[in-house]
């Protein structure tokens, strides 16, 4: 087992050093797998194994997936007999098969390369069937085993792409038992009479150490395109062609650094309008993730809050007008949010004294249809509402 694993861990390593990218222009999907699998056991297993992988999205290197797999048991079964509910006893028991369902995790180590390596664990569910005869009275019967056994696999492979939509998966598989089932086994004499009986493993049977080779076939959809490599994508970059480096706004737009409102600006706003809007908190394109050149603003606004406890704010987010008027919503809810758990992350203030709401394109205070009418018009607001 020790040579087998130090195998594997060069293999992967060999992987990822010589991976090379294969879909550098699409986002990949997952995975459907379909394979024989062979297990060393007694004498082993032969399954047909089904299953697919998940990428999660922007975070490629992790994967869910499930897996069925079902096939047969190849054991000596020449000492077993069964008997049903009734006593009566059958004395032929074959056709052995297990079939199994998996619930997995892990991670891919090179998602859109060619050689892309991975490791997947989970639980496993699994159990057997058999055919039991009366080779007197011709009788037969199947018959399925009353639970279910439980194990934890561990599984090491590796994708060998052919194609852009077409891999070759050899991988391993390890599977400590967690529950095993378990069968009886009768010995007989000469005469055909039963003389001793004790329990075996099936799990045994069909080994903890499995290997198999799948034909993978790989899906992905195409990544919207960001020709100046600014972060924002062509169909919504308003100010295309921008030079690498260049620090832009959610639209793709340069901006300079703004002069940041002082404290005491902010504090008169608050004190007679009771209301501070502004255009500099900056979030990434599409995000809830706030931009370290809005720190400064709210580190100047959250000060404010230390020093009055007895105010209850709304921050309510706004966003322009592209984009359908429920994704707006949503994503100025998810800033108005993001806005509020940073101020009570860094400052002193009261949970209950801060309320996030998202407006979406609600409330414009300037056009739409213009790229500056449009930055304005995506503000947060602070409003003393107590």
């Amino acid at each position: 087992m020790k040579k087998i694993a130090e195998v594997w861990v060069l293999f992967l390593s060999v992987g990822l050093v010589t991976a090379g990218v294969w879909i550098p222009n699409e986002w990949k999907i997952g995975t459907l797998t379909l394979g024989p699998e062979f297990g060393i056991g007694d004498k082993g297993h032969f399954d047909l194994a089904l299953g697919g992988r998940m990428n999660v999205p922007h975070l490629e290197n992790l994967t869910f997936g499930m897996s069925f797999q079902g096939g047969m048991i190849f054991h000596n079964t020449d000492s077993l007999f069964y008997t049903d509910e009734f006593g009566y006893r059958y004395d032929v028991v074959k056709d052995w098969t297990d079939y199994s369902f998996s619930f997995l995790a892990g991670a891919e180590f090179a998602p859109r390369a060619k050689i892309n390596p991975f490791v997947l664990t989970g639980v496993e569910i699994w159990s057997f069937s058999f055919t039991a005869e009366d080779t007197v009275w011709d009788r037969k019967v199947d018959v399925s085993s009353s639970e279910n056994g439980v194990a934890l696999p561990v599984i090491l492979g590796c994708d060998f792409a052919l194609s852009k939509h077409f891999a070759i998966t050899p991988y391993l598989r390890l599977t400590p038992y967690l529950k095993n089932l378990k069968v009886a086994i009768t010995t007989f004499d000469e005469y055909g009479y039963p003389v001793a009986a004790h329990e075996e493993d099936v799990g045994k049977w069909r080994g903890m150490v499995h290997f198999g080779v799948n034909a993978s076939f790989i899906f992905s959809l195409p990544l919207p395109k960001d020709s100046d490599g600014d972060g924002v994508w062509d169909e919504f970059d308003e100010c295309p062609n921008t030079p690498p480096g260049t620090i832009v706004d959610e639209r793709g737009c340069p901006y300079k650094k703004p002069k940041i409102a002082s404290r005491s600006e902010i504090e008169r706003a608050f004190r007679e309008k009771k209301k501070f809007v502004t255009n500099q908190i900056y979030f990434e394109f599409n995000s809830d993730k706030i931009k370290p050149e809005s720190y400064p603003i709210l580190d100047e606004i959250g000060r404010i809050l230390e020093k009055h406890p007895e105010w209850k704010l709304e921050i309510a987010g706004y966003t322009d007008s592209i984009g359908t008027e429920e994704y707006n919503l949503d994503l100025s809810q998810r800033r108005a949010n993001a806005v509020r758990q940073y101020l009570l992350e860094h400052f002193d203030i009261y949970a209950r004294n801060l309320i996030a709401k998202g407006y979406g394109e609600a409330n414009p205070i300037a056009d739409n249809g213009t790229p500056e009418g449009r930055a304005k018009n995506r503000r947060v607001e602070f409003r003393i509402i107590k």
